[in-house]
């Protein structure tokens, strides 16, 4: 059954933590549609989100009213929120780890169910988006989806036999976010230790993260590239690349995402 969509839909949020707010941050500042939300517990709101949210008592209330529910709460609160869907007709896009199509569309009978996942970046246009669709999504509804997830960044549809990329994506691109952060922190703190104040250190690094993104989109250089040009022979970041490799940084940062990856297989199970 398809979804029945307006141009500007009302787009539900069921969950209202970190990753809730920042959708709907996000979607109140890219698009034009109107933005319902819910959260089992009392939920603390910045002014300008809730100014623009509309705040609802059920989850019942959110179904009568939105053509769209973003479900952004934790696997293991799922089957609750499901139980409460069970007669939803929209479309439904979920942004929980590790739970594949199959485990919506057993017990969302009457509902077009999208499985994706994004990052915090969602809430100022600039998240990457993967997503996959169930079988009975029409070309109305595929698009609509796209278009959603287009206007808060990045976005690559997969086809269905590939929906195991989903919880790649979530290691590099949900929990990525942090991992990436942890470097730049760890780049930061070595600045302060070396006299830096804390504001010109992570100055300093952000600008460079900065500098890596320009090199990679206005050069044909690949990363790998990159590492190698900076990386001159008997230089200062061959001496430093040399002890990382020794002390092990590639393989506990490709452990810590296979890890991540094995954690999205075992929420899979739930």
């Amino acid at each position: 059954m398809s979804a029945v969509i307006y141009e500007s839909p009302k787009i539900g949020i069921i969950g209202l933590g970190h990753f809730g707010k920042a959708l709907a941050e996000g979607i109140l500042s890219h698009t034009y549609s109107h933005v319902l939300g819910f959260n089992r517990s009392p939920v603390e709101l910045s002014p300008a989100l809730a100014k623009g949210l509309d705040l609802r008592t059920s989850i019942k209330d959110v179904m009568a009213e939105c053509q769209i529910i973003l479900l952004a709460v934790r696997p293991q609160n799922m089957m609750q929120v499901l139980t409460d869907l069970k007669d939803y007709e929209g479309l439904v896009i979920s942004f929980a780890a590790g739970l594949p199509l199959d485990y919506y569309t057993s017990r969302l009978p009457h509902t077009t169910v999208v499985r994706a996942m994004t990052n915090l970046g969602v809430a100022y246009g600039k998240g990457m988006t993967v997503w996959v669709g169930s079988e009975n999504m029409d070309a109305q509804i595929r698009w609509m989806t796209q278009s959603v997830f287009s206007d808060l960044g990045n976005v690559i549809e997969l086809d269905l036999e590939d929906e195991s990329q989903i919880d790649t994506v979530t290691a590099l691109s949900g929990s990525g976010i942090a991992y990436l952060a942890q470097v730049f922190d760890t780049m930061k703190t070595v600045g302060v230790n070396h006299g830096m104040t804390e504001s010109n250190a992570e100055k300093v690094v952000l600008q460079t993260v900065s500098s890596v993104l320009a090199l990679f989109h206005n050069t044909e250089l690949s990363l790998d590239e990159i590492v190698a040009g900076v990386a001159s022979k008997g230089g200062t970041t061959e001496a430093g690349l040399k002890t990382m490799d020794e002390k092990g940084l590639k393989t506990a940062l490709t452990q810590g995402l296979e890890d991540t990856i094995s954690k999205c297989n075992s929420l899979s199970r739930l």
